[in-house]
């Protein structure tokens, strides 16, 4: 054999142990080295936490005339995002906003394109398969909005309408088998969102927009004269709404939870949701408990 090609052959067998080396100290790394960046982390790097929201969910979450995001779930966020910069020892945290209607603010969770959605997201099993979840922040039931002339005055008088409702959210999965149930036929229209679903309805395309029965009331207020609408009760859902942040972040989650028990703890939560309520109306018993239970203690 040549000089030449024993060096060769020793040069590929050191290249060949200096990789099983390497692949070996890879193994002994503590997962903690080799896993990715956590939500705080990132969120220190840039400075800057990215937050999804609905723009047309008025009172809970939307966009003022300003532009500002604004509604008891932004107030409720802007308060995590304090915690956030205090746990993080920063001088300053930017916000930056990403709009959407439920599912768009679900998937840019899911992808990292926002750290934490405020909105009005029900938590449920199927959605955690894609995010986790902070602890509950309200919890509303499905309504139906129709127009008061149409005299539209329980659900079975729906039967050959148009019902507008956004897709892939727990009013859709809900709707369907309780109109299957009742053999009433119903043509489900697909709409952006409710404010989308308010106009196709004033402009004759629609019968009727299901969704959960607070963000329905709060585009009757909208709309200014709500004695042109009417709302049914039909009770096909409980909402419990949740922030969605990204999964596998114990970290990022306690600090958002510890930041919504304390709002509960101290009632600050009151007076966000007189603000956005008014100060003639309350919580729920339901939501109380909520509060209660929700209302941790170090």
């Amino acid at each position: 054999m040549c000089r030449a090609a024993l060096c060769s052959m020793r040069s590929r067998a050191r290249q060949v142990r200096l990789g099983v080396a390497c692949l070996a100290l890879a193994l002994l790394l503590p997962p903690a080295v080799v896993a990715d960046t956590g939500v705080l982390d990132r969120i220190k790097t840039a400075r800057t936490i990215t937050i999804a929201y609905d723009p047309n969910a008025y009172p809970l979450s939307f966009k003022d005339a300003d532009g500002r995001p604004r509604g008891y779930s932004v107030d409720l966020c802007s308060r995590i995002v304090t915690a956030v910069k205090n746990h993080l020892g920063l001088d300053a945290l930017e916000v930056a906003w990403v709009e959407g209607n439920t599912p768009r603010r679900i998937a840019a969770v899911a992808n990292g394109e926002a750290d934490i959605e405020c909105g009005t997201t029900t938590m449920t099993l199927a959605r955690q398969r894609q995010v986790d979840f902070g602890n509950v922040v309200f919890v509303e039931s499905g309504g139906v909005l129709t127009k008061a002339k149409a005299r539209i005055v329980a659900i079975e008088d729906l039967g050959g309408k148009k019902l507008g409702v956004i897709p892939e959210t727990t009013t859709e999965r809900r709707l369907r088998p309780l109109l299957e149930q009742r053999l009433i036929n119903v043509e489900l229209i697909p709409i952006k969102d409710v404010r989308d679903g308010r106009e196709q309805l004033v402009a004759g395309e629609l019968d009727a927009v299901a969704g959960d029965r607070l963000l329905l009331i709060g585009q009757v207020a909208e709309a200014g004269d709500p004695s042109e609408f009417s709302l049914l009760d039909p009770e096909f859902s409980v909402e419990p709404y949740a922030f969605a942040v990204p999964r596998d972040d114990a970290d990022f989650r306690l600090v958002v939870n510890t930041a919504l028990a304390q709002l509960y703890r101290t009632h600050e939560v009151d007076r966000v949701f007189e603000r956005w309520f008014g100060e003639d109306s309350e919580p729920t018993s339901l939501l109380e408990t909520v509060y209660f239970i929700y209302g941790f203690a170090d």
